[in-house]
């Protein structure tokens, strides 16, 4: 059998097209040597008595993602989250008696981000009892664990997380000259970039995909929250990115919308800067909402895709969601999903 890095280095090549580079493949290796050699092996054979986990943290496009989810597919004993996704989740679980209802010993945590108090606390709650339980934990980020947060209020409690992530996880940075999400064009006939009657497109393109003419409201429900967006066309929903923003949604709200809805239409969206946080902070969440569950996304903006964000400190995170933004304007991206976008 071949051996783990292997598998997920033919993975990159066959299924995401890329060649990994030296960096890639000696964090592979890194990884490898904390999991099993043959993956038949029981994982509580597999680690050793220092339970530390993996933090792969570089700039955006440089493969840390891919080699996660590669990962998750070829090592069955393994769970994979978006850290907004695993918050939410660390929140409904109800204490520890069932591990927050996570049985697998590897955890995967993708695009780990903490931007407020709450998330910390959790989070170091959640990584002790882990460790505790003798799991593993493998994540990815952008920024090196000490520029996570910053409190100039609770200097102490930032302090406290950092020094214990560096303590339990072997940082390794992840670099490449090529990012891998902007190596094509955008297709012009779902990203408008700042382009006159970009409304008048937009009109067009919902008319051929959508299944009905004629718009009504759509309510969502998560628990203890209800909200109701407009213009749903069965399939397909259009909305002003200003009325998507003020309604105060989070990531969980946005996956239960990318989950719904295949297809959609955000008009409209201006250049975000840092007295505009919260609408930054939302942008972030609601792109990677969308690109975790492969919607098939049209926008229209006022500027170019690289000047979206002319602010300087969410820098970092607005990077990542530009990044993405291009791979699901490309042709690629839309053709590959489009084929599981019926029109009925």
């Amino acid at each position: 059998m071949k051996n783990l890095s292997t598998k997920i280095v033919n993975h990159l090549e066959t299924q995401n097209h890329i060649n990994p580079n030296i960096c890639q493949i000696n964090a592979i290796s890194e990884i490898e040597s904390k999991l099993s050699r043959s993956l038949k092996q029981k994982i509580v054979e597999v680690f050793r008595k220092e339970f530390t986990g993996i933090y792969l943290y570089g700039s955006v496009g440089v493969g840390k993602s891919v080699i996660l989810k590669a990962l998750n597919l070829l090592f069955e004993n393994s769970e994979i989250f978006h850290f907004s996704d695993l918050i939410f989740h660390i929140q409904k679980s109800k204490g520890l008696k069932k591990e927050f209802g996570i049985e697998k010993k590897l955890i995967l945590i993708d695009e780990f981000y903490i931007n407020n108090l709450t998330n910390i606390i959790l989070f170091k709650k959640f990584l002790s009892e882990s460790f505790k339980k003798k799991k593993m934990i493998i994540m990815t980020g952008n920024r090196k664990i000490t520029q996570i947060y910053d409190d100039p209020i609770n200097k102490q409690l930032c302090k406290d997380i950092k020094v214990f992530l560096d303590q339990n996880f072997k940082q390794i940075k992840m670099t490449s000259k090529v990012d891998y999400r902007s190596k094509e064009n955008v297709n012009h006939n779902f990203f408008f970039i700042n382009k006159d009657n970009a409304n008048r497109f937009q009109n067009s393109l919902r008319k051929q995909l959508a299944i009905t003419s004629i718009p009504r409201d759509l309510t969502f429900k998560r628990k203890g929250y209800k909200f109701t967006l407009n213009n749903f066309y069965g399939n397909l929903i259009d909305i002003e990115f200003e009325d998507f923003i003020k309604k105060n949604l989070v990531f969980q709200d946005f996956l239960i919308i990318a989950k719904k809805i295949k297809f959609i239409i955000i008009r409209n969206i201006p250049q975000l800067n840092d007295d505009l946080r919260d609408s930054s902070h939302r942008f972030v969440s609601l792109i990677d909402a969308f690109y975790e569950n492969k919607n098939i996304l049209s926008i229209s903006t006022k500027v170019e895709l690289d000047n979206i964000y002319c602010g300087k400190k969410n820098i970092v995170e607005l990077k990542r969601t530009i990044s993405r933004l291009k791979e699901m304007g490309s042709n690629t991206y839309i053709t590959k999903n489009l084929k599981n976008f019926v029109k009925k």
